[in-house]
């Protein structure tokens, strides 16, 4: 059985290999052509340095020819040339300058180079080092390369298999077995080192790396066996060789390259796992742990293989996960020291250059990327040991440390790591919120030190950056939130019952910081600095949101939408006096926010609008608050929102004083239908009592005439918006008309009380004053070039009146109530008839004293309604005089008719 276990751990990592092998040479090619670049890069600074002194360089040195191995020649002597002259140099830390003496150059790829021309005679060929990687052929990959990995890992199958057949046929004792494991490992490893400094052995640095790696799997296997399959070492014993074989494939790779580091570092990640022992320790495993990322973190500094850094951090934070999700008891301490101390070595040991710089490195992007991943990682980490730990202040005093770290971090180097601050300070906003079952007195330690720690730092580093940006919104975003979540969570304790209106005060507080620092800033930060507008409105915006808020918790809903809207008024008249441009966009998200708060009472005006059109109750609420003080609620915002409008165009006319202007005349327009419905309602609620004809009326003239009003004033001041705003309350008034009055409940077949006087009654006041009133309306719509829609107000306009003169009629006839049973006479007839005939007249009248096309087209439609209501209608129902009469007049009128339009239409005079 344990052969069997030994095979498949083997066959396991001969897969392992066969998969990872190919892309660890394909990243080997990239390193090689990266080394090439740079030294092209070398090679054209050096002779940018030599001309600049003065010497004169062949053109066959500056591109030189490729030229390969079977058209070598032997070279030209070339004589020793010595330049005193700084030249570039690149390094892992920085760019450093360093003195170059050349040597006399023997290989056959070395330009020569001369310090000054010495003859006319063109310079000599030589062979220069190669301008590009030649591709590997098909032999070469599979005759020189390939079989070199296939031979290290069969020579690490032969120990396998060695040790297995000894198993077989009971040669060995288990352990002679292992010693001869550890010696046949040994034995390749120095093979390797041997081969290695030997370089006449072709492609020896190959196979030397492939007996390193065999050497490195040996050994592993060989400890692994001793201490978890026979039992014979003790597994601390175990550990420490593994531990030993990883140190030894870390070093090795610095050698032999990517590949043994790759294999150590797996070895090495499942070290613990393969010596598992049945009381494990924290301490010595996060020990061994750290050691290993820091090693590797070297080699990949060293060598610059940053694409190996992502495994080695996953795998380094996979333990700590993996620990933490365990039942081991609370190790917060040593998983966060582990933690803590991965992330800083990264960053201790990460390129040293600006991210600019780091961009045009190929590995660029990579090491970018590892930022993110590492510090985020890390704090990802670290909020699971919080929450392993069971919130105890041990955990959140290491996640502190993460959190100065982060501020340290990006105080040092903002443009790379200042994405670290709000990091750590989210993460631990999503554990404070997930923090339940706390203890108050520890969660408002907690929280008050971690909104303490960021607030304080962003203060205290906003005025020492380049760029407060950064900081200022670090402030603002930590304080709103992390004073929102305290709210949230404790707020329901008792402690508060003692402390009334302590949030409000709170908040006014850091409203009251927020202004004082804003009027700081404005002072500090030079005018002429980019961000500087910004950071005044972002303080701007912190004070007005603590405001809000405070006046949120404090006040009941009745008055909150009004503090709102006063507020909106209160920024407009400091815009007046600071030089704050975001303050208008400030200004206006509060008044969305305003009317926001509206919104559950514009839901419950919807039941309002139900019942009247529909009769049909919605029973959400009793009532509302804009609906039983209109006043309040509704007037001071309108005249908020107007004040605001006003102010803000002192500066400039944009959008947000057009729609502030718009909200103000809205506001005012709901306020004036419910004060009037309360007058005829005084004691009772306005929201269910159906309103009467009359009442109607009143309603649907006053808001035609707060229309009429915004249309001439906006005409008259040019402000479009009050033009628009005043142009849909004169549609929400013939809405109502055409609805209400001409459908719903007409008076001709629903009961309305209309008056008993003629003419001057209610029909008068629904229809006629509207009338008037679209009239004056149709004026200001043609002045204004609304011509479309002054067309389609004449068109309902002659509606208005034809229902007005026929109802006129009718209730000369019926009094009061219009839809009785009374028998229709013939004076009631032949009545219609001669209104209908009269309208047309005067509409023929008006039409050509004002030379209005429209409304002589109208008079003449209703004149032939006239005609064929008198051949159609009233010849049949008429009898006696008032036959004879009916079509007397109407042949009178007819003529009459033709002769207007001839003399005075067309001007025709015979």
């Amino acid at each position: 059985m344990a052969g069997l276990i030994l095979f498949g751990l083997c066959f396991v990592g001969f897969l392992i290999a066969s998969i990872i092998m190919p892309w660890v040479n394909r990243a080997s090619i990239g390193d090689l052509r990266e080394q090439l670049q740079h030294m092209r890069k070398q090679r054209d600074a050096l002779i940018k340095a030599l001309e600049h002194q003065g010497m004169k360089i062949p053109e066959e040195a500056k591109e030189p020819e490729v030229m390969w191995e079977w058209q070598r020649t032997q070279p030209a002597p070339v004589p020793p040339v010595v330049v005193q002259q700084p030249v570039m140099v690149a390094h892992s830390d920085a760019v450093v300058k360093q003195k170059v003496e050349a040597e006399p150059v023997a290989e056959p790829f070395a330009p020569s180079i001369a310090q000054e021309p010495v003859s006319d005679k063109p310079a000599e060929p030589v062979a220069a080092a190669p301008a590009a990687k030649p591709s590997i052929s098909f032999e070469q990959q599979f005759g020189a390369r390939l079989p070199v990995w296939i031979g290290g890992v069969a020579l690490a199958l032969a120990g396998f298999f060695l040790v297995k057949y000894s198993i077989e046929i009971g040669l060995l004792s288990p352990f002679v077995r292992v010693v001869m494991g550890v010696v046949f490992g040994l034995g390749l490893l120095s093979a390797a080192e041997k081969l290695r400094l030997k370089p006449g052995v072709a492609n020896g640095a190959r196979i030397a790396q492939a007996l390193s790696g065999a050497g490195i799997a040996d050994l592993y296997i060989s400890i692994f066996a001793a201490t978890s399959l026979y039992h014979f070492l003790p597994s601390f014993i175990g550990f420490i060789g593994l531990a030993a074989v990883t140190a030894t494939a870390v070093r090795l790779s610095l050698r032999h390259g990517m590949p043994i580091a790759i294999l150590g570092l797996v070895g090495g990640l499942l070290t613990p796992a393969m010596v598992a022992s049945s009381d494990p320790s924290a301490p010595l495993l996060f020990l061994y742990l750290y050691g290993l990322v820091a090693g590797m973190m070297v080699v990949i500094r060293q060598k610059a293989w940053w694409g190996m850094a992502v495994p080695t951090m996953l795998g380094g934070f996979a333990w700590t996960g993996l620990w933490a999700l365990g039942s081991h008891g609370d190790d917060s301490f040593w998983l966060g020291l582990f933690t803590l101390a991965t992330s800083t070595t990264y960053v201790l040991l990460s390129p040293r250059m600006s991210v600019a710089e780091e961009a045009k490195l190929p590995y660029g992007t990579m090491t970018r990327f590892l930022n993110y991943l590492s510090l985020g990682g890390a704090a990802l980490m670290m909020a699971l040991v919080v929450n392993s730990g069971g919130y105890g202040l041990m955990g959140w005093s290491l996640y502190g440390l993460l959190a100065l770290g982060s501020i340290v971090l990006a105080h040092s180097d903002q443009e790379r790591y200042g994405f670290t601050p709000w990091l750590a300070a989210g993460t631990a906003l999503a554990m404070l919120l997930g923090w339940h079952g706390f203890d108050f007195g520890e969660y408002a330690l907690v929280i008050s030190a971690f909104a303490g720690i960021f607030i304080a730092a962003g203060y205290y580093l906003q005025s020492r950056s380049e760029r407060p940006l950064l900081w200022t919104g670090l402030i603002t975003a930590t304080s709103l939130s992390y004073y929102l979540v305290a709210y949230a969570k404790l707020h329901h304790h008792a402690v508060f019952d003692e402390l009334p209106y302590f949030w409000g005060l709170l908040a006014c507080t850091a409203a009251a910081s927020s202004v004082l620092t804003l009027k700081r800033m404005m002072f500090e930060v030079p005018n002429d600095h980019p961000q500087k507008p910004h950071v005044l409105a972002i303080y701007a915006a912190q004070a007005a949101a603590f405001i809000t808020i405070g006046l949120t918790i404090e006040l009941d809903r009745e008055f909150l939408s009004v503090a709102v809207a006063m507020q909106v008024l209160a920024i407009a008249w400091v815009t007046t006096r600071v030089n704050i441009p975001r303050l208008r966009e400030i200004a206006a998200v509060l008044a969305v926010g305003f009317g926001g708060l509206l919104i559950p009472q514009i839901i419950l005006l919807i039941q309002l609008t139900a019942y009247s059109l529909l009769e049909a109750q919605l029973h959400l609420q009793a009532g509302i608050p804009m609906v039983n003080w209109p006043l309040f609620q509704l007037g001071l915002p309108a005249l908020a929102f107007l004040g605001a409008s006003y102010l803000l165009r002192q500066e400039r006319d944009d959008r947000i004083v057009r729609w502030l202007e718009a909200g103000a005349i809205a506001l005012a327009g709901v306020m004036g239908y419910y004060l009037t419905r309360h007058a005829f309602h005084l004691s009772a609620d306005v929201l269910f009592v159906k309103a009467g004809f009359f009442e109607r009326g009143v309603i649907t003239n006053i808001l035609l005439a707060y229309g009429l009003g915004c249309v001439v004033i906006g005409r008259h001041t040019a402000r479009k918006m009050v033009c628009r705003s005043g142009v849909v309350l004169a549609c929400v008034a013939a809405f109502r008309i055409g609805y209400f009055d001409l459908i719903a409940y007409n008076p001709i077949w629903a009961t309305q009380s209309v008056g008993i006087l003629p003419i001057f009654n209610k029909l008068l006041l629904t229809y006629g004053v509207p009338l008037a009133g679209f009239a004056l309306l149709r004026n200001e719509l043609r002045a204004l070039d609304y011509r479309r829609l002054a067309q389609w107000l004449a068109g309902f306009m002659l509606l208005i009146a034809f229902t007005l003169v026929s109802l006129e009629v009718r209730q000369l006839f019926h009094g009061d109530i219009l839809n009785d049973t009374q028998a229709v006479t013939n004076a009631e007839i032949y009545s219609y008839s001669v209104a209908w005939l009269l309208l047309g007249l005067g509409l023929l009248l008006i039409g050509t004293v004002r030379k209005d096309k429209m409304t002589r087209v109208a008079s003449l439609a209703l004149m032939i309604l006239t005609v064929g209501k008198v051949f159609l209608y009233d010849a049949s129902e008429l009898e006696g005089l008032y036959r004879v009469v009916s079509f007397f007049g109407l042949g009178v009128s007819l003529l009459g008719l033709s002769w207007f339009y001839t003399r005075y239409v067309f001007g025709v005079r015979k």
